[in-house]
C-alpha cells in the first residue's frame, strides 16, 4: 500500500467512524442541533430588531454603535450579517464550547465501551468550563489576527488573498482542533493538555487538513457570500437573510464535521501511543 492510498484509507476510515457515531448515538446530533435552535432564534430577533417588541431592546443599541438608517428597510439588511456575526459569536462562547465538550466525553465513552449520560457528561464538562472557553477565545483570537494579517502579506488581489486566508484557515483550524479534545480526554493539568493538543496538531496536521477541508470549504464559501452584502441589497435585500440561514446549517454540518473527527483521530492517536 503506498503513502497516497494509506493516507486516503485513513481519511475514509474517520469518517466512517464519524458517520458511525452519529448513527448509534444520535444525541450527539440532537446536542449539536441545540446551537442550530440557537443561531435561528438569535437571526430571528435581530431581523425583527426595527419592529417590536424587539426594538425596544436592539433599536437603542444599533442607533448608539451604528446609525438609525439601519433600522429602516433595506438598510437594515446591510447590518444584519454584522449583527449576526457577533451573536454566533457569543452563541458559540457560551453554549457551543458546552456542547462540543459534551460530544467529545460522549464519543469518549462510546470508544471505552461505556454509557455515559448527558448528566454525568454535563458534570464532568462543567469541571473543566473556564479552560475550554479560555482555548475557544485564544483559538478564535488567532484565527482571526492571521486572517488580517495575510491581507497585509500576499498581493492586493481578491482571488490570491481569498486562497491564501483559506489555506491558512484550514492549517489553523487543523492545529486547534485537538485543544478541546486534549483537555477533556487528557485530564492531567491545562497546559500538559494544551501541550499533548498541539503535539498531536502538528503531528497529525495534513492528515486533520484533509478532514475538514470540504466542510472548511462551504464555511468559507458562505463567508464570501457575506461580502457582496450590498450587491444582494440593491438587488433583493431578502437574499442576505437566506445567506444567513444558509450559512447556520453549514457551520453546524462543519461543526460537526470537525469536533467528531478531531475527538475521533486524537482518541486513536493516544490509543496507539499507550
Amino acid at each position: 500500500m503506498n503513502r497516497i492510498t494509506f493516507f486516503w484509507s485513513r481519511i475514509v476510515e474517520i469518517y466512517q467512524q464519524v458517520f458511525s457515531v452519529l448513527r448509534k448515538n444520535p444525541t450527539v446530533l440532537f446536542l449539536f442541533i441545540w446551537i442550530g435552535i440557537f443561531d435561528v432564534l438569535a437571526l430571528v430577533v435581530l431581523f425583527s430588531a426595527p419592529t417590536p417588541p424587539f426594538s425596544y431592546v436592539l433599536a437603542p443599541i444599533i442607533r448608539t454603535f451604528w446609525n438609525d438608517r439601519f433600522l429602516h428597510y433595506p438598510d437594515n439588511f446591510l447590518l444584519l450579517p454584522k449583527l449576526f456575526g457577533h451573536a454566533h459569536f457569543v452563541i458559540s462562547t457560551v453554549f457551543g464550547v458546552f456542547i462540543s465538550g459534551l460530544v467529545i466525553k460522549k464519543i469518549e465513552a462510546d470508544a471505552k465501551g461505556e454509557q455515559l449520560s448527558i448528566l454525568s457528561a454535563a458534570g464532568k464538562i462543567f469541571r473543566y468550563y473556564f479552560s475550554l472557553v479560555i482555548v475557544w477565545l485564544i483559538s478564535y483570537a488567532v484565527f482571526s489576527f492571521a486572517l488580517k494579517g495575510i491581507a497585509w502579506i500576499l498581493p492586493k488581489n481578491l482571488w490570491i488573498q481569498l486562497g491564501g486566508a483559506f489555506i491558512l484557515g484550514v492549517l489553523i483550524q487543523s492545529l486547534v482542533a485537538f485543544l478541546i479534545p486534549a483537555i477533556l480526554i487528557v485530564e492531567k493539568g491545562f497546559l500538559r493538555a494544551l501541550g499533548e493538543g498541539f503535539r498531536v496538531g502538528i503531528k497529525n496536521i495534513a492528515l486533520m487538513s484533509a478532514l475538514i477541508l470540504v466542510p472548511m470549504l462551504f464555511a468559507f464559501l458562505i463567508s464570501f457570500a457575506r461580502l457582496y452584502t450590498p450587491l444582494f441589497v440593491q438587488i433583493q435585500p431578502e437574499i442576505v437573510l437566506w445567506v444567513l440561514a444558509c450559512g447556520i446549517v453549514i457551520s453546524l454540518l462543519a461543526d460537526i464535521f470537525v469536533t467528531c473527527s478531531a475527538a475521533l483521530l486524537f482518541l486513536k492517536v493516544r490509543e496507539r501511543s499507550s
